[in-house]
């Protein structure tokens, strides 16, 4: 291992807290209790991040792809304002900081996931001088960019398969092989064994494993050569392109033991050095992946694989609980991963590209997708929005209504295009866009804007710890969050210019899930840290809270707060009288 490699292993071990280095023995006693470790290890950690599957977001007013109706890079890049416009003392654009680009490579299908050339933007895309160039104006405007790299598998078109169809080519030990069809199947009970019929009739058929499809080849990570294909892909993308970081598609089904074929120590191996590979490129760079899995196993590979991974338990509770109007199932669900994860070091998020629509699973109810929002955005972890949810767009399987063309306004294909838009824009823009809600004050666009104009404005919203509250209502959620910062002095009588301060946030943040308003309900925070008396103010609506003092364990009891309207949110800034 060279100077490079250690520097950065000592790096990411320092960055992740003390268990991730040497894991100490947990028994059921500390199954609740909040993991230990640093408030913050990157910039990701106070950043709000929004999914965009190109081929929807925007087609482009201008350049060679203008008007062909389908959305590209160009298309984002006039769209920034909307994202984020690099003035924080405005409030008409969304404030977000970070970006995620499914895929966008050459690719057979209209989804890209199965990639043809990984170091090549899709031709009705762009180039990839078009994306050095919307790296560049996001920066300027505080955006990160991370690209989907898709580890596990390659088109059956990519110039790879097509060679390691011979036998005898370099290539063919890049994928893996079987003479007969070994009979079994995947962890969904898929087909994964796909027949390759013979080049000629003195060549024999053979069978090659793939996952998901007979068009998506799995690649054999145990070849060095796949291994060192990947690792300069990833290093082109992050230190010759730009990019800020990547998000690993499918990434507990890289290596295959036997039959087991998830969450394989031989996975979690490869990851690890991986992970070393990409900070040795890049040391800011994140690495977020998808593990669509339990809790438990996903915070698995938090740590030495990867920065951070989605947390779809979590997910799928914010909306149970929102559809039901009752906290339990997400109050359980975040307690758990408070327990699991190094603090905040996962991806927060309601839906993505392969899921139902939040708002088609709570049937149109704008009240309940802002109650999904609060918690989304004022809840710990990295927060990740699905284009379009910000202002209510619908859509369910087949996956093709899931990304079909964001609605910008209500005239002719929803603002997207000047074109025939390359697939079906949904029924409902003429009322559900970012123009009609973006001059509405009460609409659910401007909510998404407020909710993160706060989470960039309070440290303690974006990665501060946090201790769930005790509520006596059973539709309300409740969170206390706080985070120590340290300030810079500007000078004065009494300090010296360039000082560094502390300034603490202690934040309460109260859900109603419920369609019915709360008078009042009453919390309790054992062991919540607040010393002496305090006072609350509402800096997100209008609920009230009273003048309150903590015991000398630092426990609220008896904290009433009043006057929370239906699956509505309040924010108190806890402050001393």
């Amino acid at each position: 291992m060279n100077l490079v490699v250690l520097l950065v292993a000592a790096h990411i071990a320092l960055g992740q807290p003390a268990e991730q280095r040497t894991p100490p023995d947990r028994g059921p006693q500390d199954l609740l209790a909040p993991r230990r470790g640093p408030d913050r290890v990157n910039w990701w950690n106070d950043t709000v991040f929004y999914q965009i599957f190109p081929r929807s977001f925007a087609d482009s007013t201008r350049g060679p792809l203008a008007g062909d109706g389908v959305g590209d890079l160009q298309g984002i890049l006039e769209k920034l304002d909307y994202l984020n416009d690099g003035n924080p003392d405005t409030d008409t654009d969304l404030g977000i900081g970070g970006m995620w680009l499914t895929p966008f490579y050459p690719s057979p299908s209209y989804h890209g996931y199965d990639v043809t050339d990984y170091f090549e933007v899709h031709p009705q895309i762009g180039t990839v001088d078009d994306f050095k160039r919307l790296v560049g104006e996001c920066h300027r405007r505080g955006i990160r960019i991370i690209v989907d790299l898709v580890l596990n598998h390659c088109s059956n078109r990519h110039d790879w398969f097509v060679k390691a169809a011979d036998p005898a080519s370099p290539f063919h030990d890049w994928f893996i092989w079987a003479d007969k069809d070994p009979g079994w199947r995947g962890p969904w009970n898929q087909r994964v064994w796909h027949r390759l019929p013979p080049a000629g009739p003195t060549v024999a058929e053979r069978y090659y494993y793939g996952l998901f499809s007979p068009t998506m080849p799995d690649l054999n990570f145990r070849h060095r050569a796949v291994t060192d294909a990947m690792n300069e892909i990833t290093r082109t993308w992050v230190s010759v392109y730009g990019a800020d970081g990547v998000r690993l598609d499918a990434v507990r089904h890289l290596i295959e033991e036997g039959q087991v074929q998830q969450n394989t120590p031989s996975t979690h191996k490869w990851l690890a050095d991986w992970h070393l590979n990409l900070k040795g490129s890049n040391i800011d760079a994140l690495a977020i992946g998808e593990v669509w899995d339990d809790s438990d196993k996903v915070a698995a590979y938090v740590g030495s694989g990867m920065d951070l991974a989605f947390e779809f338990s979590l997910a799928e509770a914010m909306i149970v609980s929102v559809a039901s109007g009752r906290a339990e199932a997400f109050l359980a669900a975040q307690q758990r991963v408070l327990a699991l994860f190094p603090p905040n070091q996962y991806g927060r998020f309601l839906s993505n590209h392969d899921q139902t629509r939040v708002m088609t699973r709570l049937k149109g109810d704008v009240g309940a997708m802002k109650a999904a929002a609060a918690l989304l955005l004022l809840g710990p972890g990295v927060p990740f929005i699905y284009y379009g949810e910000e202002i209510g767009m619908t859509g369910d399987k087949p996956d093709e209504q899931l990304r079909t063309p964001m609605q910008w306004t209500p005239g002719p294909a929803a603002g997207f295009t000047t074109g025939t838009p390359w697939a079906r824009v949904n029924a409902d823009a003429a009322n559900v866009n970012v123009e009609t809600q973006a001059s509405d004050p009460e609409s659910l666009l401007r909510y998404y804007c407020r909710l993160i104009a706060l989470r960039n404005k309070y440290p303690g919203l974006a990665s501060g710890r946090t201790r769930m509250v005790k509520a006596d209502n059973p539709h309300i959620v409740a969170m206390y969050r706080h985070r120590t910062t340290r300030m810079m002095s500007a000078g004065g009588p009494g300090s010296q210019f360039g000082e560094a301060r502390p300034r603490t946030d202690h934040l309460l943040i109260v859900v109603n899930l419920g369609s019915e308003a709360v008078d009042q309900c009453t919390l309790a925070a054992e062991g919540s840290a607040l010393r002496a008396r305090v006072t609350g103010k509402d800096v997100l609506g209008r609920a009230t809270i009273p003048e309150f003092a903590a015991d000398d364990k630092g426990a609220f009891d008896s904290l009433t707060v009043r006057n929370l309207a239906p699956r509505a949110a309040a924010v108190f800034e806890l402050t001393p009288p």
